[in-house]
């Protein structure tokens, strides 16, 4: 069985014996505690090497988001961020900051070691309200913002990708986009992977976010 190395990132000693307990079994092995995401940098250039860092975030303050982009900057490592509570623009802030999972304290054991496991296996784990937020954000953009238009860090991005990209935001799958481009399902998977290249994303959701800093708007299906 694989066995994956956790660091707990909190300032709260209690609180991460508590979820040590919780989690240091079956596949995880807690290595390491860090009171923040600096002492669990410090403990990386160290020697430890973790598969999976669960950081408590406490209030979403512009310091804890910075923390969690230094962490993505400096490991390979999983990241799952665990949260007081489920506020909107903390888990947007913390998505495009580079976490794998935006996670509640307050969810039951079976559901956080299964959430857990997802993020190992390399998927994306937030709160299903997620897509609702996504659509929000892009709807409250700036009135002066030019509608439906985006300039990616290289500049390239094609009227196509452009499309694709505002379906992602409707919360459509690539069978559905490409029936409402009228293309094939093969061709949007390969515009997914030429978008997620020119705007370094990692997944759709980091691609979602991505699209709607850039003042992109959900594409509805005719």
């Amino acid at each position: 069985m694989t066995i994956w190395n956790v660091m707990l990132v909190d300032h709260d000693r209690l609180f991460s014996a508590a979820l040590a307990t919780l989690i240091g079994g079956g596949p995880f092995r807690v290595s390491a505690h860090a009171a923040s995401a600096d002492d669990a940098l410090d403990l990386i250039a160290d020697g430890e090497e973790p598969d999976l860092i669960v950081l408590a975030l406490q209030d979403g303050m512009p310091e804890e988001i910075a923390g969690i982009r230094r962490l993505r900057d400096g490991t390979s490592a999983r990241i799952a961020v665990l949260a007081d509570t489920i506020a909107d623009r903390s888990l947007s802030q913390s998505l495009k900051a580079g976490a794998d999972a935006y996670l509640n304290k307050s969810m039951s054991s079976e559901s956080l070691l299964r959430s857990l496991r997802l993020v190992m296996l390399g998927e994306v784990v937030y709160p299903t309200h997620v897509a609702g937020l996504l659509m929000a954000a892009a709807n409250e953009r700036p009135q002066h913002s030019p509608p439906h238009i985006a300039i990616p860090p290289s500049g390239d991005l094609s009227k196509r990708e452009v499309q694709i990209l505002r379906c992602l935001l409707a919360g459509q799958s690539n069978k559905a986009i490409a029936r409402n481009l009228h293309i094939t399902e093969s061709t949007v998977k390969m515009h997914f992977k030429n978008v997620m290249r020119k705007i370094n994303a990692q997944n759709r959701t980091q691609a979602a976010v991505w699209a709607i800093q850039n003042g992109l708007s959900p594409l509805v299906s005719a």
